[in-house]
């Protein structure tokens, strides 16, 4: 018997796009049906290279009556009105992190899916990684015992490469760019391994970026169990990749591709574990399109629904206040606002 399938229209098909369109092509819960992009040869083309329809606008696609679902794959101010738009629409939304541009827009959109009764899914895939999903086992089990403290820094060359787009120099579409852009995918991941963010503190700086945007930043956050975090990135420095977590027992390191557990034997820390994942960088994607088309069929809540994405938004809200206000900011001011 046939697995029914959600068909969904995808906006936004270039960079990141590609990789969320092979993702709803791997996934056995979609069917891609229509794309459109504001470069109307990259609809042109995807249109004809997936055998989908090529759409001439948002709105278009909205009308699309076959259209079940759409996936956001575009800027981060966008996301507020598209968001709404769909659900006006009678469509299932799945919106590329962050959430939306501001927590309070966050909330409206969460309130606009519950008053639809439609699913809403962002895409935070990093904590669906293999690597994390075992990292998650490996605390669980107690194993570098008590918790101590957290270490992490995600950075990329992003900001000083040809072709930049433009709203991501501009502060009221993408602010803090290095925390709004990468450094989320660990605030996602970090809540879901050792629980939710209460205070953050955070310094920025434009290093290298065109047009004053604050391009380097680091961050200080205590977790509602206490334990303290740094965070780190850059948008105009060499990759780096880490999450490091210190325990009474042990430290456990998370890289790009794998992760290593070390654990003390005595008074000598000796490694116990390593476990490489070469080719998983994919997977999370197509885990996480084949979960948005699941939630759709069987009417669940996604893994990080629109509470998730609001979470994870707001830390990166409170770090902007931190740089401009110079205290460190209470989660419930965001939250509760």
């Amino acid at each position: 018997m046939a697995t029914k399938r959600i068909r969904v229209a995808q906006i936004g098909v270039t960079n990141h796009g590609v990789t969320i369109l092979q993702a709803i092509r791997d996934s056995e819960t979609l069917e891609l049906v229509s794309v459109f992009d504001i470069k109307p040869e990259e609809s042109r083309k995807t249109s004809k290279a997936l055998d989908v329809r090529q759409a001439d606008s948002y709105e278009s696609i909205l009308r699309e009556k076959d259209v079940e679902a759409v996936a956001l794959v575009t800027p981060n101010h966008l996301h507020a009105d598209e968001i709404a738009a769909a659900f006006s629409a009678g469509k299932h939304v799945f919106v590329e992190k962050p959430i939306t541009r501001t927590a309070a827009e966050a909330r409206q959109s969460i309130a606009q899916a519950r008053s639809a009764g439609k699913v809403l899914m962002v895409g935070h895939n990093t904590r669906r990684r293999p690597l994390f999903r075992l990292a998650k086992k490996i605390l669980d089990e107690g194993r570098i015992g008590v918790i101590a403290g957290v270490d992490m820094n995600m950075s990329r060359p992003v900001g000083i490469r040809a072709g930049l787009p433009g709203w991501k120099t501009d502060s009221s579409a993408a602010n803090l760019i290095p925390m709004t852009q990468l450094g989320i995918h660990f605030v996602d991941t970090i809540a879901y391994l050792l629980g939710p963010v209460a205070h953050v503190g955070c310094v920025a700086n434009n290093a290298a970026m065109p047009g004053g945007a604050w391009d380097s930043a680091s961050s200080i956050l205590q977790l509602e169990s206490g334990v303290p975090v740094s965070l780190s990135g850059s948008y105009v420095t060499p990759d780096e990749y880490f999450l490091r977590i210190y325990g009474t027992k042990g430290i456990l390191h998370c890289h790009v591709s794998g992760l290593k557990l070390d654990l003390l034997e005595g008074d000598v820390l000796r490694t116990a574990m390593t476990k490489e994942f070469p080719n998983e960088g994919f997977s999370s994607y197509r885990e996480e399109m084949n979960e948005f088309g699941d939630c759709v069929i069987n009417s669940k809540q996604p893994e990080t629904g629109g509470e998730e994405g609001l979470r994870a938004l707001a830390v990166i809200e409170a770090m902007v206040q931190s740089v401009t206000t110079r205290r460190v900011i209470d989660m419930k001011e965001i939250l509760q606002s």
